[in-house]
């Protein structure tokens, strides 16, 4: 490999300064990934038209919220494929999660864990697939109460989903370990996590009082299952790196 690197490297710099240019074209001249579809009901048209007089974009919330809404699902799709990976592992030796969650929180940080239930950890998993999938209720519920299409793919929600197809492949990948997968899971947590907060921060602007407490308790749930994603990862890494978990 390194005879080849030596032998095809251009002896000078590549000019980049053409591509960059032709890129800056395209860009300058494509269209949007998508647009965000008129609302359905007629309490959905009111509730855009009081927005756009109050100065309030209800275009953005709907589109982030079709963004979490595409997210919530592929989270569900992931925690199957984490379920499956587990029980595979789990019936090597050693190759298992602990048998119950024990958060941990690093000596750096000062916030106390929360309280968690003393469960199993295929019990764990089982849980937190059923939250996201009511997550993805919430959302759709939510998105009708505002007129909008909760089965519409928004410019936001197209990006979404194709920059977590990644993520499924690894974790569906029949060679990558549970603590890769968990990795893996890491990344969309903290993603989801994110994206709950801003679109908190948007509802919260468009003066949707109630969405907002709604999404705070999706929020809330979603810090839980960043922990835990993160303690399992921890774990595997740091005590069991001799198992097939690993």
């Amino acid at each position: 490999m390194m005879e080849a690197s030596n032998e095809l490297t251009p002896p000078l710099a590549l000019d980049l300064a053409a591509s960059k240019t032709q890129r800056a074209r395209y860009i300058a001249e494509s269209d949007a990934v998508g647009s965000i579809p008129p609302p359905l009901t007629l309490k959905g048209m009111v509730n855009t038209g009081v927005a756009r007089l109050g100065g309030s974009n209800l275009g953005v919330l709907l589109d982030k919220m079709g963004e979490r809404i595409a997210f919530e699902r592929a989270g569900v799709r992931l925690y199957e494929a984490l379920i499956t990976k587990y029980e595979a592992v789990s019936r090597m030796k050693d190759g298992a999660l602990p048998a119950a969650v024990e958060v941990i929180v690093p000596d750096y940080e000062a916030i106390p864990p929360p309280e968690l239930p003393d469960e199993p950890a295929a019990q764990t998993l089982q849980r937190i697939r059923a939250e996201e999938l009511e997550h993805f209720r919430l959302l759709s519920s939510a998105m009708e109460s505002l007129g909008g299409d909760p089965t519409a793919q928004t410019p936001c929600a197209d990006v979404i989903a194709t920059a977590s197809m990644g993520l499924m492949q690894v974790v569906t990948d029949p060679r990558t370990t549970l603590a890769q997968c968990l990795n893996a899971m890491l990344t969309a947590e903290l993603t989801d996590n994110a994206g709950w907060e801003l679109l908190i921060e948007l509802a919260d602007e468009a003066g949707e009082t109630e969405l907002t407490g709604q999404y705070l308790g999706a929020l809330a749930e979603e810090q839980e299952h960043l922990l835990i994603v993160k303690s399992w990862l921890t774990a595997l890494v740091s005590e069991r790196s001799d198992t097939p978990a690993v």
